[in-house]
């Protein structure tokens, strides 16, 4: 493979037309701040809408130090004349008066994932990015991270503790494109399918594509095939495709993408036949210790994160990396000061003896790889907490997230988070619990319901931990994010009211 070509680098292309003066709705939310950040630092005349609860958050304070002009609430005053397109993020529920005031004005309207595709597409960018059905967060981060020469810029759908997720660098650009970016209860306008609007360009060009996972994902992927038809879409755009081998579809994209002319494989992983092999990880309780082989040379790394499978996705990060011809110490040297993705097993205090660790995950993989991580992160119990994602995808998943929660000591399940103001349908949380009671035992699930009787979810937890013990918060809900410092303070002062501040 020649490296020197993936290598070359070339005058920083400006932004599309399209793309040069956008109104980005919900600005603030995890996949559009990415989008907005480098935007607005290569020189686009970026405005941007988002609730007015979020109007003073330090993310819009972000955006706004960008450059970014950024309006509290969604109103059609927001949306001018002068804006080339309007983009959202496709979890918009229910009519919008930005998105019809689009409508109104005839400006082209992107959902998020063609708007990158405009992004990466337009000519002479380099663009390394990350695929998949799910789970691309700490691989996609870990990527900018050790490519992050200064000229790299990034679009990230997950910031890296002390990070940025977007950075308009002048060089080479690295793109999550992975759909499960916020709490969708509908499949989001599609990446790889053809846009009908002749003014988008979706042909991207990738010099290497990583693919974290092909399985299903819903709403956005409903079952294996179309998660596994996804990933192949998006990998026949690449020049190399870097396939881990923990996941069980790669034997089976694999197969599809060498059954004809396409692009060069490099597989990575554990097993000795992938083309980088990772040689077993060792965790020393603040990191993880692990040596890569590639093409005959051995390189080691030290990774400041917890949990092996976080570990694995910056080693397929690394691998990418070394596929691209990067320096293994220079990358080396970046990734020793990567502490992972923010709320991603990271600790939120400790109280009383009691840790509380929050972790970001939504799909049943990721709640099953957290809760087994945190088993080395105590030698107590762990009280696993549970804010399932969406009605969508938890009565697609129900039972495997009740199957996951498997390696806690004790379940807690709180009330499914969703934009839906009103579901008229049968709650899958009663299946997420009988699967839980199934893995756990049923005396060690407790669901949370709100009544002027029922004790708080911070006080029904504390009389689960006793001192020794982590719990474990999953879920990117507004519950899930808020509890942690709500339960610190109950545990430390559990005679006095929680500040409303909290």
């Amino acid at each position: 493979m020649d490296t020197t070509t993936l290598r070359a680098t070339v005058a920083a292309p400006t932004v599309p037309e399209l793309l040069s003066a956008p109104h980005l709705v919900d600005v603030a939310l995890p996949a559009m701040e990415g989008l907005a950040l480098w935007l607005a630092e290569r020189g686009a005349n970026v405005t941007g809408s988002v609730p007015p609860a979020e109007h003073d958050s330090p993310v819009v304070a972000g955006l706004r130090a960008a450059g970014v002009r950024v309006e509290a609430g969604f109103a059609t005053e927001h949306v001018h004349g002068d804006r080339t397109a309007v983009a959202w993020s496709g979890a918009v529920v229910g009519a919008h008066p930005e998105l019809d005031r689009a409508r109104v004005l005839r400006l082209p309207m992107l959902g998020r994932a063609p708007a990158l595709a405009a992004v990466a597409a337009h000519p002479g960018r380099q663009v390394v990015a990350v695929g998949g059905s799910h789970s691309t967060a700490t691989a996609a981060a870990a990527l900018a991270a050790a490519l992050d020469d200064g000229t790299t810029g990034w679009i990230l759908n997950a910031v890296a503790q002390g990070g940025s997720a977007g950075h308009g660098g002048t060089g080479r650009l690295v793109v999550d494109f992975c759909p499960d970016t916020t709490t969708h209860e509908a499949q989001p306008p599609s990446l790889w399918q053809r846009h009908p609007a002749p003014h988008l360009d979706n042909r991207i060009s990738p010099a290497v594509v990583l693919i974290t996972s092909t399985g299903a994902n819903a709403p956005h992927h409903l079952d294996n095939v179309e998660g596994l038809k996804a990933a192949e879409r998006l990998a026949r755009t690449a020049a190399t495709v870097v396939l881990p081998t923990w996941d069980q579809g790669t034997p089976i994209l694999r197969e599809r993408l060498t059954d004809r002319r396409g692009p060069a494989l490099v597989t990575v992983g554990l097993d000795q036949g992938a083309d980088v092999r990772i040689l077993v990880p060792r965790w020393t309780g603040d990191a993880y210790h692990l040596t890569l082989r590639y093409r005959g040379a051995q390189h080691a790394f030290v990774l400041p994160i917890a949990g092996r499978h976080h570990a694995l996705a910056a080693c397929a990060a690394i691998a990418t990396t070394l596929v691209l011809g990067e320096d293994p110490q220079i990358v080396a040297e970046r990734l020793a000061e990567f502490r992972g993705v923010e709320r991603s097993l990271a600790t939120v205090g400790t109280q009383k003896g009691i840790t509380v660790v929050a972790s970001r995950a939504r799909h049943p993989h990721e709640v099953a790889d957290d809760v087994t991580a945190a088993r080395l992160l105590t030698e107590g119990s762990v009280i696993a907490v549970l804010e399932p994602d969406g009605f969508a995808r938890t009565t697609a998943h129900a039972a495997e997230l009740g199957a996951a929660l498997r390696g806690a000591d004790h379940a807690v399940l709180l009330p499914i988070s969703t934009p839906l103001t009103s579901v008229h349908a049968d709650d899958p949380l009663n299946t997420v619990e009988h699967h839980a009671g199934v893995a756990l035992g049923t005396d060690a699930v407790r669901r949370v319901r709100s009544g002027p009787c029922e004790p708080g979810v911070e006080q029904q937890i504390a009389t689960l931990a006793a001192p020794g013990d982590l719990v474990l918060l999953i879920g990117t809900g507004q519950a899930a994010t808020r509890l942690g410092p709500r339960l610190l303070f109950h545990l430390g002062a559990p005679h006095s009211p929680i500040p409303r501040q909290l």
